[in-house]
């Protein structure tokens, strides 16, 4: 496709759903899957201006009202590498994110009980292979087919306990804070990006048979425990979703998290620690296998002046015979209200390091280091259901060689919140 093409496509269309946006309102930042976190879930208030197409004539408050609550996203992205990396690029990704949420209570007295079902359409290219790094600048890309996604019951035990089981990615509970969601680039979006390169869980939309148990102790502390299947097929995106089978060959990743949401000087904070154990067979950069892979994960982040958070997460894995990066640190600043006037907008600077394993550089034949990415945008919520958000990247040493010159990416993506 040439560039003219390219570039007419995505003009027409940011422009025709811009125009469909006239009655819009706040979109919920959605996480790719190999960045990935699944879209943050609505409250169960209703505001019609929240929505691009309304209330449908009042069936869609009468339809949640009984427990029957639709939803539908629309994300896409446009990334041009305009210096460095391997070669100049420029493409287009986009994202169907639909779905319903059930209140089991509701529809059948089945007392504090949920469901979800869901699927994702994915379309378009990256520009990943002509930067050279380790990280996708476009995260929305990654099994670019229609899945069926998520289809699990949750119930609410007691006060304190509830318990998730079905299909699901291991991120809807896991290794992930909000403030992630607004990259364009896998290197912070989504779960932390160390483990998918190691295959230990799978993040949006790749589902996999799991279960998560929860215990609140009050409002302040929360423990997760989650068991997840894993395996080598695990993001094998030609099934579309629809394969529910268990492989020999299979294991199962074991996650706990502990959070921890205090008052820091009076502001908002939250603080998780937490840990994977996976145990199946991993294949080894420079042959054969290792039964078990440990990673351990820590998170912090606060409300430093209103509307401004800060965060800094760590992640780290002694396993480098299978870990790819087996050091991750990754910081950033999400300002809401920067600019006067624009109360809901949301300006941020992200940066990650990504430190690549020794043996995984003797397998490619070359002495890497580490790679790093910043990352610089603003989010313009043009409506509560539509947003804007142009960035830039800074990706310093794809590919932790040494061989390919440090690139700028210029990225723009489009929301809608239907």
């Amino acid at each position: 496709m040439n560039n003219t093409k390219k570039y007419t496509q995505v003009a027409l269309s940011v422009f025709s759903a811009g125009m469909l946006s006239a009655h819009a309102e706040d979109v919920t930042p959605i996480a790719p899957p190999l960045a990935t976190t699944a879209a943050t879930e609505d409250d169960a208030s209703f505001n019609a201006g929240d929505y691009l197409t309304g209330d449908w004539g009042g069936l869609r408050p009468d339809l949640i009202d009984k427990g029957i609550t639709p939803f539908l996203y629309y994300d896409s992205i446009f990334g041009a590498n305009v210096s460095g990396g391997i070669a100049r690029d420029e493409d287009f990704a986009g994202q169907v994110y639909a779905g319903v949420d059930l209140d089991l209570e509701k529809l059948f007295g089945w007392e504090g009980t949920t469901m979800k079902i869901s699927t994702v359409n994915r379309h378009g290219n990256t520009i990943s292979g002509s930067v050279g790094g380790i990280y996708d600048p476009m995260t929305i890309y990654g099994g670019q087919v229609t899945y069926l996604y998520q289809l699990f019951l949750e119930t609410q035990i007691n006060d304190q306990w509830s318990l998730k089981l079905g299909r699901v990615s291991a991120d809807t509970d896991f290794a992930k804070s909000s403030l992630y969601g607004y990259s364009l680039s896998t290197a912070i979006n989504g779960p932390i990006r160390a483990t998918l390169l190691e295959n230990s869980i799978t993040s949006f939309p790749y589902a996999v048979w799991g279960g998560r148990l929860k215990y609140n102790h009050n409002e302040e502390h929360q423990f997760q425990l989650g068991v997840y299947q894993t395996g080598p097929d695990q993001w094998d995106f030609t099934k579309n979703g629809l394969d529910f089978s268990i492989r020999d060959e299979d294991g199962v990743s074991v996650l706990m998290q502990y959070d921890w949401t205090p008052q820091i000087c009076g502001r908002d904070a939250r603080i998780f620690v937490g840990a994977i154990n996976s145990f199946r067979d991993f294949d080894n950069f420079n042959g054969g296998t290792t039964n078990f892979l440990f990673r351990a994960y820590a998170h912090a982040e606060v409300e430093v002046a209103d509307g401004v958070k800060v965060f800094g997460m760590a992640s780290y894995s002694d396993e480098d015979k299978v870990a790819k990066t087996p050091l991750q640190i990754s910081a950033g600043v999400n300002y809401k209200g920067l600019i006067s006037g624009r109360e809901d907008d949301h300006t941020f600077f992200f940066a990650t390091y990504g430190q690549l394993s020794d043996e995984y550089g003797d397998s490619i034949g070359e002495s890497v280091t580490s790679e790093l990415v910043y990352e610089l945008g603003h989010r313009f919520q043009v409506t509560p259901s539509c947003y804007l958000q142009p960035s830039v990247q800074y990706i310093q040493n794809p590919g932790g060689t040494g061989d390919i010159d440090d690139a700028v990416v210029l990225g723009a993506w489009f929301g809608l919140k239907f």
